[in-house]
């Protein structure tokens, strides 16, 4: 389980606004197992609501998102739709560099050999 700070700008976040950010963002940890922290700041003003994620990985910056909406609920699922598409992106990259460095140690066509 991966610890969720839930927290907000310019104003009090309720408590069901705090219990809909971590169901949706819970879901998260499926998309990266290398996930060590997840920090949710939320900013609700009179004409536009704010959702932004930090996401703390081991071995490698923090994956930053937000997104903005004139309803908070909206602002919050558009955010994770983002954050899924940088995890995977960032899962992608991850495996890619550890798939490369198994293929400098064994060439092909000398494994056998």
């Amino acid at each position: 389980m991966v610890p969720i700070l839930v927290s907000g700008r310019n104003g009090k976040v309720t408590s069901a606004q705090k219990t809909h950010a971590k169901e949706k963002i819970s879901k998260l940890e499926r998309y990266f197992n290398g996930i060590t922290r997840i920090e949710v700041i939320l900013n609700k003003s009179v004409e536009r609501s704010r959702a932004e994620l930090v996401i703390n990985v081991r071995r490698g910056a923090p994956i930053v998102c937000h997104c903005d909406d004139k309803d908070l609920y909206a602002a919050i699922d558009l955010v994770i739709d983002k954050a899924e598409v940088q995890l995977t992106r960032h899962k992608e990259k991850v495996q890619s560099r550890r798939n490369s460095k198994r293929r400098e140690f064994n060439p092909p066509g000398e494994a056998g050999a």
